[in-house]
């Protein structure tokens, strides 16, 4: 699976998004009232999926299976507590160092790999998710855009307008004219900035507390993001968009006082995940990677020795040095064998050993016991290409996919699946799924009415895709008319 989940990875990097330090009126409309009859719950979700094709194409969102299960994991056991939700969540991961975090319409999180680097346990990181989920269940962004349509009524249909031109092919001139409207005085941007980060403060603690998370994370992850860059010159983007100042550490300490501290023990597959993703997706030197990894664990736990070790492994893999990798797996498979960080990785190194029997044998055994788990499913379908067991391979995906239709990582794996099957009409088509993803919807058409073209006589699939035809041309079209 390591192959694909690298090439999957777009290569494309943009500034994260404005939308996430929007502004504010010093008075906000009430909840529920002026924001909800302008911007319905509706129309926030239809404008969420649009600004996630148009990240897709733009951001390094890492579609590493387990990297994507584990920060949904910890981001829905928030959601499971939170009031007020009235969306779908989904969390990914954006590749890159610097510490930001950024949630928008429709129930959309992201988080830098950098600022997951920064944590040091669940809690912290759940703290910053936390916060970020108050911004979508309370409607902050839809509110600033209201706050902001009071003294130009154009805003919002100049916000909707810039969407629906990026992704009807505008490309950087939707973007900027999306900025350009979203831009208002300094002033009030440092007023809707206090307001809500308060709020998102106030309701984001309680949310740890109900999620059995240890709120006192809270000021200890605010005083370390304020101490990382106390003399340094460069500002990152979280600190931009949710300034950590002395008073708001303070506020928070004095916050997290009605609360019992929560003495949680270390949590193995956050470790696991901070490994995985300093080893393979810290854009850093090997030296700068090696030595993060030594500091990481330099605890005696038994956990933090298990994420060391598995560090080590992943290490040894990437320099192909595949037999220490398999000794260090299997000893961690000793302790765990059901955990899927260990079978991921193990199932790599059996195939990069050319035993590939071996790992679809073990693939096999875990999605008869966990079907449709993403990490099994994607992994099992590899090892199947690999064994040129093309249909069995596709039948995987083609089972996951029904649940999990915007998943990138499978859609692209089922088009190198067909590619190497030579079978030009499934390859078509799931291309034409992948490229809808990305919002691409001139490129999705075109490869279906290739794939219509190479059909004979075959009147099932003909009608799929004539029908999937006629659903991506409406979804395009909805786009066009997203006006207030």
């Amino acid at each position: 699976m390591q192959r694909f989940k690298k090439a999957l990875l777009s290569l494309a990097v943009i500034t994260a998004l404005p939308l996430a330090a929007a502004d504010y009126q010093n008075k906000l409309p009430e909840l529920g009232t002026v924001a909800s009859s302008s911007l319905t719950i509706e129309k926030e979700i239809r404008l969420g999926q649009a600004y996630m094709m148009q990240l897709r194409s733009q951001l390094p969102i890492i579609n590493d299976p387990l990297i994507d299960e584990y920060i949904n994991d910890v981001g829905l056991s928030l959601v499971a507590q939170a009031n007020d939700v009235k969306t779908q969540f989904r969390f990914f991961v954006v590749q890159n160092n610097a510490i930001n975090a950024f949630a928008f319409f429709g129930g959309n999180v992201g988080i830098h790999t950098g600022l997951i680097l920064l944590t040091d346990n669940e809690s912290e990181l759940a703290s910053v998710l936390g916060h970020e989920i108050t911004h979508v269940t309370q409607r902050h962004l839809a509110r600033s855009i209201e706050a902001r349509a009071r003294n130009n009524p154009a805003t919002i249909a100049a916000v909707l307008g810039s969407i629906a031109l990026a992704l009807a092919g505008a490309g950087e001139a939707g973007m900027a004219g999306l900025q350009t409207s979203l831009a208002l005085s300094q002033q009030m941007s440092i007023n809707y900035t206090r307001l809500n980060e308060k709020e998102a403060d106030r309701i984001g603690i309680e949310l740890l507390a109900k999620s059995n998370f240890d709120p006192y994370s809270a000021p200890i992850f605010f005083s370390k993001m304020a101490s990382q860059y106390r003399y340094s010159t460069k500002i990152p983007p979280m600190l931009m968009s949710h300034p950590v100042t002395e008073s708001r550490i303070a506020e928070t300490r004095i916050r997290v006082q009605q609360y019992t501290p929560v003495q949680l023990s270390d949590n193995i597959n956050f470790h696991l995940a901070k490994a995985r993703i300093n080893v393979r997706f810290n854009q850093q030197e090997l030296s700068e990677k090696l030595a993060r990894a030594e500091h990481e664990n330099k605890a005696t736990s038994d956990v933090r020795q298990q994420a060391q070790r598995y560090t080590k492994a992943l290490l040894a893999f990437e320099q192909k040095q595949y037999d220490e990798a398999y000794t260090l797996i299997k000893g961690l498979r000793k302790i765990d064998p059901n955990n899927l960080f260990y079978i991921d990785t193990l199932s790599d190194i059996l195939l990069a050993k050319g035993k590939v029997k071996d790992a679809v044998s073990l693939l096999k055994e875990y999605n008869q016991i966990m079907p449709n788990n993403q990490v099994i499913a994607l992994n099992y379908a590899s090892a199947l290409l690999e064994a040129k067991d093309f249909d069995a391979a596709a039948n995987v995906l083609e089972l996951f996919l029904q649940k999990h239709q915007q998943n990138v990582a499978a859609w692209g794996l089922k088009q190198e699946i067909h590619q190497q099957a030579n079978q030009p009409v499934a390859r078509y088509m799931a291309k034409a799924e992948l490229s809808a993803l990305y919002g691409n919807y001139k490129g999705a058409l075109k490869d279906l009415y290739q794939a219509h073209n190479l059909l004979k006589n075959d009147d099932i699939t003909q009608a799929r895709i004539e029908a999937r035809i006629k659903q991506l041309r409406f979804s395009r079209d909805s786009l066009k008319k997203l006006r207030i």
